[in-house]
This record gives structure tokens, sequence and C-alpha cells, in this order.
């Protein structure tokens, strides 16, 4: 269900590629690749910077539940596939490893990754929304990693089979607590009975935060050494979000394994996502780009790669490729790594929008928005593709380029929250625009981070430009929202129409005035930065405009009428089904019993607009109140996603 407070859901687009026609194109060595897309801080001005609750990862849309049989050694995984069995349709049955998990699949969170691609275990379930987010830290055992059955019938102990993989405590997230949290390994053998039993082969409550730390774990009792053999992984810490943050990668189940002299074989990874082919923005009205494509192109970009194994790799080719439909332009990259060291990370530098072979996005595919799917790709090299021919691997990364109705700095994703301290405090976003337009309303992206803020209210803003700064207001509105949480996913944005239309021009900025000091706790996008320049602040009445001091891009888009017929555009939007309303008994004079949706905001109104009651609904949808203090009258219940109901309170 959606949790949303006056607003609709602006969801982003994901990447999903017909991998047949895309074969049929790229020699399957250089196939097109696609990935998915610390502590508190704060500056003397008032702004905030913390982790978040919302794990970033631009989660496609969950699909059946596959599996069965039982996987054969080596079992492998670096995470750069979606590889649980919900995992999108897409995604080959023989690349589906583990269980359906909470535990989710990231490219922003790890530092120093093995490769790209790192299962994240946090306080979030599966939906992307904290297991207990009550303002009260409960802890337990949160995430769970299980891998499909394995076959190891036939095997002894002299077969010398491990469990390798590496682990992180925090990286770029909030990290697990030294000495309370844990992450723990468990194998799975049957009793007597044939009920499973788990136990616990490993665990740690410290690693570091900014490197990957290799294990390696014996399979070697005969309890083990049978069919249908299974391990997982398991995180123990706060159930309240997106904290005390675990991850893993690269993880080898396989035998004849002698950890005093194991190493990669071979293997040659990207380490790092991109995010826009455009020189300034990762989204624009596709209207507003057609006007000068040229002009809005990158002239170049650099990817980021490592040499796991501990011989140097040569020859090393690479190149990127866009397509549009059934439409493919491949463009491989003019300079080949001849030589690349052992065991260390190196950059690979593609020319984008310079002569003599500038790339721009075809104008003439549409007139009112296109999307484009973007993949860099190097040499096939590694353990990836005995298993992952002619898919995509941890040799290539990709992501969708977006042309709609919005301008936007941010990728999508939100690894931090940011926040203002100060009642009638004002955030302002600049954005120098491509042409006039009319602005219809702001797309934002509101983190959940501990406190339910969805009670609070703000009013939009805009303003023109004074030398770079917010200048004189334009337009008015009056039109309280509040802030919108989503159970769809990660990284969903919530619309705010403005009260009119507003025809705009040149440079403008967008934002908000806040009613009071709560934090209303912003996405923040740690793998751009915006900010500087483009942000600005004021901490109450009257106080002068700041510039942020904060690195990243704040996740507000001005969102456009730019030749579309609809007000807004989102790609696969769930639609939230309507609940009834349910008032028992009514009339009232004392005990009231209100029926809706489920971990939703309410308020109770009297008909002269005063709030009599509000709180929020717990799983059932049920509030308990007491109308024996109200005035007689009529009084009208409505809940955070729009639906209401009227009750008549009548005293004796």
């Amino acid at each position: 269900m959606n949790r949303v407070k006056r607003s609709k859901s602006f969801e982003e687009t994901t990447l999903k590629m017909n991998w047949n026609q895309m074969k049929s194109t790229i020699p399957a060595a250089l196939m097109l690749g696609w990935m998915w897309m610390a502590a508190t801080t704060l500056s003397a001005q008032g702004e905030w910077e913390h982790d978040l609750v919302i794990v970033p990862q631009a989660r496609p849309e969950l699909g059946a539940e596959r599996g069965g049989g039982q996987l054969a050694l080596p079992f492998f995984d670096d995470f750069s596939t979606p590889s649980t069995a919900d995992a999108p349709a897409w995604v080959p049955d023989e690349l589906i490893r583990w269980e359906a998990s909470s535990a989710a699949i990231t490219t922003t969170y790890a530092l120093n990754a093995p490769t790209i691609g790192a299962a994240t275990f946090n306080g979030c379930d599966r939906t992307g929304y904290p297991y207990s987010w009550n303002n009260v830290d409960v802890v337990g055992w949160a995430d769970t990693l299980t891998s499909l059955p394995i076959n190891l019938n036939g095997f002894s102990p002299e077969s010398n089979i491990h469990l390798i993989f590496s682990h992180q405590r925090g990286g770029r997230g909030n990290a697990a607590d030294v000495g309370e949290d844990s992450l723990v390994v468990e194998f799975k053998s049957m009793d007597t009975s044939g009920n499973p039993i788990w136990t616990t082969v490993w665990s740690t409550d410290t690693s570091a935060v900014d490197e990957f730390n290799r294990v390696f774990l014996p399979v070697d009792q005969a309890a083990w050494l049978q069919s249908g053999f299974q391990f997982r992984f398991r995180n123990y810490g706060s159930l309240s979000g997106n904290v005390d943050l675990w991850h893993v990668d690269y993880v080898l189940l396989d035998d004849a394994i002698d950890p005093a002299i194991y190493s990669v074989v071979s293997e040659v990874a990207f380490t790092e996502p991109m995010n826009t082919l455009l020189r300034d923005f990762t989204r624009m009205p596709w209207t507003h780009y057609v006007a000068n494509p040229s002009l809005f192109m990158r002239d170049s970009a650099t990817t980021q790669h490592i040499n796991l194994s501990p011989s140097q790799a040569d020859n090393v080719a690479g190149g990127f490729a866009v397509r549009h439909g059934s439409d493919v332009q491949s463009f491989d990259n003019t300079a080949v790594l001849t030589f690349v060291a052992p065991e260390a990370p190196f950059e690979t530098d593609y020319a984008i929008g310079v002569a003599p072979n500038a790339f721009a996005f075809d104008p003439t595919v549409s007139d009112t928005a296109a999307s484009f799917e973007v993949a860099f790709y190097e040499s096939s090299i590694g353990l990836q593709h005995q298993q992952k021919v002619g898919v995509l691997d941890n040799d290539s990364i990709g992501f969708t380029q977006v042309f709609a109705n919005d301008y936007a700095y941010d990728d999508g994703s939100a690894e931090r929250a940011y926040a203002l301290t100060a009642a009638a405090g004002k955030l302002a976003v600049r954005y120098p625009l491509a042409q006039a337009d009319t602005l219809l309303g702001l797309a934002i992206h509101f983190t959940p981070y501990y406190t339910d803020a969805s009670e609070e209210t703000f009013l939009l803003r805009v303003w023109d430009d004074a030398a770079g700064m917010p200048g004189e207001e334009l337009g008015t509105n009056y039109q309280f929202h509040s802030p919108s949480y989503y159970t769809q996913g990660p990284d969903v944005f919530g619309y705010f129409p403005l009260d009119d239309p507003l025809p705009v021009e040149g440079v403008i900025h967008v934002g908000l005035v806040q009613s009071s000091d709560a934090m209303l706790n912003f996405g923040l996008d740690k793998n751009t930065n915006a900010n500087v320049g483009n942000v600005h602040y004021t901490l109450g009445l009257g106080a002068q405009w700041t510039a942020s001091e904060i690195e990243g891009s704040v996740m507000i888009r001005p969102v456009f009428r730019a030749g579309m017929q609809q007000e807004w555009v989102a790609v696969d939007e769930p639609v939230a089904a309507q609940t009834e309303v349910q008032v028992m008994p009514n009339p009232v004079d004392g005990a009231l019993q209100l029926v809706g949706p489920a971990h939703q905001a309410w308020q109770v109104w009297d008909i002269t607009g005063r709030v009599l009651a509000s709180g929020r609904s717990d799983a059932s949808g049920c509030v308990r109140l007491d109308a024996s203090e109200w005035p007689a009258g009529l009084v009208i219940v409505r809940f955070a996603s729009g639906e209401q109901a009227k009750c008549l309170v009548q005293h004796p």
C-alpha cells in the first residue's frame, strides 16, 4: 500500500533490456550489461545530513518466486545480477542462487567492493520499509539471505569444500555497532525426523568500514555433506531502518580449496555504477533537450574497475552502447589498455560529446518523451563468464537515460538524508532551464528516518534568480502539503502540484518552506554533488539565504508541462487501492472505532476546521477513540491517503 499524504507516487524508471535482441547486435564477449541502480553530521548553519532508513537501489518489481531442484558446485555469486528466487522474469532461471530475501542488492553503499554489486543487510524489510518504525530503537534478527539447496552428496571432508565470501561493516552507510550488532553464517543439516537444524559456524561484530575482509569456512562435517545442503547469512541489529549495515560480496562455494594458497584466478571487473551521459543533469525534459542536443552532452566519462587476480591483465578493451527500442548503437573505446596491474584498481576514459565521433541521443525518436538504455562494457575476463555468457555481469554496467518532463541532479538513489532544523526554514534548489515552460509542481523523495513526518506540513515555493541566489518569489502557493512515504520499494518520489501552473524561464529556484522545526528528511544522493552552488536555505523568518555546505544532491525535482499530456510521468506506477473507512457506532456518544488503511496517519476535524484528534492506524487499520468530550455535531475522519468518512456526535 502507498503510505502517502496528499500526494501521488512518482516512481523511478527501471531498465529492462531484451537480451535476445542485444545478442544479435553485440558479441557475447562484449555483451551489454545492466546494473541496478555515517554518522550524523550537523553544520553550524543548522542543516543536517544523516543516515537513511531505506536502502538505495532501484529494485525492479519483484517477480514470482522461482527455483526447484538442486544446484551443483561451484556455487558463485558476486551480486552483479538479480539472483534471488523473486528476481525479475528477464533473469534466466540458471542464475537464481538464493531464496527470496529481504537483503538488498546495492551498488552505492559498499566501499571498495570486490566487484560492482553487493548484498546489503540492514533493518529494512523486503519492501524497503523499516521492520519497526515507532520511535523506539528495537533490535533483533533482521535480514536473511539463504542459498538454494546444493547437492554435496558424494563429497567427503577430504574434498576441501569451503565457503568463501568477503564482508564489510557500514561502507557509505551507518555501520553496525561493535560489540552489539553482528553478522552470522549458518549451515543447515537435518535431524532424524527430517527437520532442519541451523548451526552458527561463523559470526563477527566488527570488521573494516572501508575495505572488505575475506573469510574461508570449511564444509567438512558429514551432516553437511549431503543432498540439499544450504547456508545463510543473517544480521542482528536495529530494526528501525537503514542502520547497522553489513555488506557481503563475492560468494563462492567449491571443492579443492586450500585457503593458504587461494587466489582469484582471473577477474577484471567494474566497481562503480554510471548514472548519466548529460553534462549537468541526470534527467531533463525531452522537449528541452531536443532544441540543442550536443549542448547538454558531457564531453567524457570515466569508469572504475579493478583487477582482482595476482597476475597482470593485458589488452583490456571496452566501449559503450546505447539502445532505443530495437535500435542499438555501439561505440568501441579508441584506447585499449595494454597493461593492467595485478590486484589493483584502474580507470577507463571514454570520449562522449567531443569531435570527431561526438555522441548525442537521437532527437528524432520522439516528440514528447524518450528513454535510452546505456551500457559500458569491457573485455570478458573472469569466473563470472563460466555461468553468465551473453547476459549482464560484472564486466558491464548500465542505466536508463530518461527524458520526460522533469529536471534532476540526483541519480534516483538516496544514500543519506538532508533536513533543516528551524520553523519557517526555507530550502531552494537552483535549476537553469533550457527553455521557457510551465512549472506544474515538484517531485520530492522523503526518506523515513525514525520519526514519521507525515503529519508535518510545508508550502511549495518558487523564486527567480538573483546572481545565483533565490530572489523574488514567483506565484502564490497556499496549499499545505505533507511528506509522503511508500512501501513500493526504496527511492520513490511523491509528486506535489503547485496551487496553479506557473510560467517560468531562465534560472529558477524551487523548494519549500516548512511549518515547524521538525526534520522532514529529504533524500540526499551521495553519488552526485550538485548542492554546491545550487542549494540554499534559510533558518527562520527574516533569515538570510545561506549556501549549503553538505556534499551530495538533495532529491527535489521540478516538473514541467514540456509538451506532455499528463501532469506528471511515472513508469509502471502501482495504483493504490482505496479502502472504505468504517465508523462504528454512528452516531456516537462515547467509545468510537475507526477502520481504514493500515499504518496511515489520520485526523478528526469538526465543522469549524479544528482538529479534535490525530494519530496513526495500526497494522489492522483500526483506531479506537473516545468522543465523549467532543462537541456535538458533524465530524470528519480523514486518513493521509485521502480516504475519509463522516460521523455524527450526539450527547444525551
